[in-house]
């Protein structure tokens, strides 16, 4: 009995995470430098067909599962606020299609994050997503090496993605695993697997996602403290060979400055330029206060040798696609993911951590509230820690013309005087 609930458990692991894989397969990059702009192509299409069948794979999974968990719908609220803002902005302009195709997109990938949310357990859930980040990112950077030689920076050959959306893809299976030894200590397997993310992490050169994990996983170490003896030894050897590396290399000025001037540096990548125009519009429009759809990328600017600058943070964007509206709905939404955190003593310290390195990463990158791999984490962790998820969970069923029995009467023993 007992080795049949594990080999339903594992194929359901499996299942999971193959889902996962598709999901994630579905919202990564296929074509770097691309911006969706309403039309239909071979990509967009196969794309859209992966996200679906991901949506079909996750309804059978609901369907077989024996116990399910009962979702909270506070994050599922907030999102469709969000996604109605940008809908209602999007409306008001010349191009609306390109947006509403997008929000369609997000909501389909939220739908299948609530099914695969109620169909196991959280730390399941949660794992097989790291396992299905981590496969990706193995096969992404592996087909890049050859870039990677040529070009200093380590991107994703298949599929085609940036080195800085690599980075983000191999970062929550990184600090998983490092979250991982400091609760439950160093083995060589885990030894090996932190090793490799690292170096993958490193050779995209992608200073936020550095700096950001590092934070996160210090911030690991504190929650689960006291760590192993095998994690603490392992702490005190990393002391020497950081000293090392950052005393006898150049890596540390390598991915620092990566060849960028003051101003390059000043401006984080020319990213406060555009932050400027988003900022500089006026009050008294829709655009400031319920945006013009999850289609803005990208916003003008007055430059002298450039006019158009990528929205390289995920707020600005939110304020520039939701408005004023939105921004609040996700401030709002974003605080109570964190207090459910810090109360949910069971998954703190990995909830925790991971927040920490989703949300300072957001204020350099895009992708918090997108069809992307960070929304997909962000919407899976809000999920799981709302007051209101449960699991196992089972509905309590009403009898039905339940008949009232009498109880049976309790049969007593009469002791007879024994004879004198």
């Amino acid at each position: 009995m007992i080795a049949t609930e594990q080999r339903e458990r594992s194929t359901v692991s499996r299942s999971l995470i193959g889902t996962w894989l598709l999901v994630v397969l579905s919202v990564v990059s296929w074509r770097p430098d691309a911006l969706f702009d309403g039309g239909f192509d071979v990509v967009v299409i196969a794309k859209a067909l992966v996200a679906f069948t991901a949506f079909l794979c996750a309804v059978a999974i609901h369907s077989r599962a024996r116990v399910h968990a009962r979702v909270g719908v506070r994050s599922v609220i907030l999102l469709f606020i969000v996604v109605g803002l940008s809908c209602v902005g999007a409306l008001a302009t010349d191009s609306a299609m390109p947006s509403l195709v997008l929000a369609v997109r997000i909501v389909l990938l939220a739908a299948t994050v609530y099914v695969l949310a109620s169909s196991a357990a959280p730390l399941e859930v949660l794992t097989s997503l790291f396992i299905a980040m981590g496969i990706l990112t193995l096969i992404g950077a592996a087909s890049g090496l050859p870039q990677f030689l040529s070009d200093g920076r380590l991107p994703s050959g298949i599929p085609a993605m940036k080195p800085n959306e690599l980075a983000g893809l191999a970062a929550p299976p990184l600090l998983a695993i490092a979250i991982d030894i400091a609760r439950r200590g160093l083995t060589p397997r885990k030894s090996v697997l932190l090793v490799t993310f690292a170096a993958i992490l490193l050779a995209t050169g992608s200073r936020t996602t550095l700096i950001v994990v590092v934070i996160a996983m210090v911030l690991a170490v504190v929650l689960a403290w006291p760590v192993p003896h095998s994690t603490g030894i392992a702490l005190i050897l990393l002391v020497p060979v950081s000293y090392a590396m950052v005393a006898f290399t150049n890596v540390v000025s390598e991915v620092a400055i990566r060849g960028q001037d003051v101003s390059e540096l000043a401006t984080l990548s020319s990213r406060t330029i555009a932050w400027q125009a988003v900022f500089s519009i006026p009050m008294d429009t829709w655009h400031k206060w319920i945006g013009v759809g999850l289609a803005a990328k990208t916003i003008e600017v007055d430059q002298r040798w450039w006019d158009v600058q990528v929205l390289d943070s995920s707020w600005i964007s939110i304020l520039s696609q939701a408005g004023i509206l939105g921004l609040i709905a996700v401030g709002i939404w974003v605080l109570f993911t964190l207090r459910d955190s810090l109360k949910n003593r069971e998954l703190r310290t990995l909830t925790l951590p991971l927040l920490v390195l989703l949300l300072v990463r957001s204020a350099l990158e895009n992708g918090l509230i997108e069809s992307s791999v960070i929304f997909t984490l962000f919407f899976l962790t809000s999920l799981v820690l709302e007051r209101g998820h449960r699991y196992p969970f089972e509905h309590d069923r009403s009898v039905r013309f339940a008949l009232a029995v009498a109880p049976l009467p309790t049969p007593t023993t009469e002791l007879t005087p024994s004879p004198t």
